[in-house]
């Protein structure tokens, strides 16, 4: 979750803990009907569902940012851009980097087209990463690499567990 969210959260179940206090306090749960601390726990169930929401929402976009384009020689992410690859360079190893380097922001970079056109440009792979964890341990531990690559000639979905699973697929 976000900064932002977690605040608003914090903020509104306070809210609400010092509304309930308040309320048997003033001994305002011996005056009025169940039908006030009936109101309360719907409240309660409506942020944790807000929260349940948010957060699954947030999961969902983190991995539409995650998600990457591969062409012959480049590759494109929706928030680094276009990337050409040095010649030689391994894809795996370049979509890593950019992946480890995400900020997971609001702005979203212009798609290559097609030189001369503003057709979308030729890709061979969609690698969409539903698991990404660097592994910035210390350790020679690869992290964690999880998600699918897409061919784009034939809609073919294979699933990957590891860097060297996702190599093999797309070189």
């Amino acid at each position: 979750m976000k900064k932002s969210n977690v605040i608003i959260t914090v903020v509104l179940a306070a809210v609400s803990i010092f509304l309930l206090a308040l309320w048997y306090a003033l001994g305002l749960n011996r005056v009025d009907e169940p039908l006030d601390l009936i109101v309360s726990i719907v409240w309660w169930a409506v942020i944790i569902v807000a929260i349940v929401a948010v957060v699954k929402v947030e999961n969902t976009r983190r991995e539409r940012v995650r998600t990457v384009y591969v062409a012959n020689g480049s590759y494109y992410n929706s928030e680094a851009g276009n990337r050409i690859l040095a010649a030689g360079a391994s894809p795996t190893e370049a979509i890593a980097a950019t992946l480890a380097g995400l900020e997971y922001g609001f702005d979203k970079a212009e798609a290559p087209t097609k030189p001369g056109t503003d057709e979308p440009a030729d890709f061979d792979y969609v690698v969409r990463t539903s698991k990404f964890d660097q592994g910035s341990d210390g350790s020679n531990n690869q992290g964690t690499w999880q998600g699918e690559v897409v061919t784009v000639a034939t809609g073919a979905a294979r699933p990957f567990a590891n860097r060297m699973e996702l190599a093999a697929i797309i070189g």
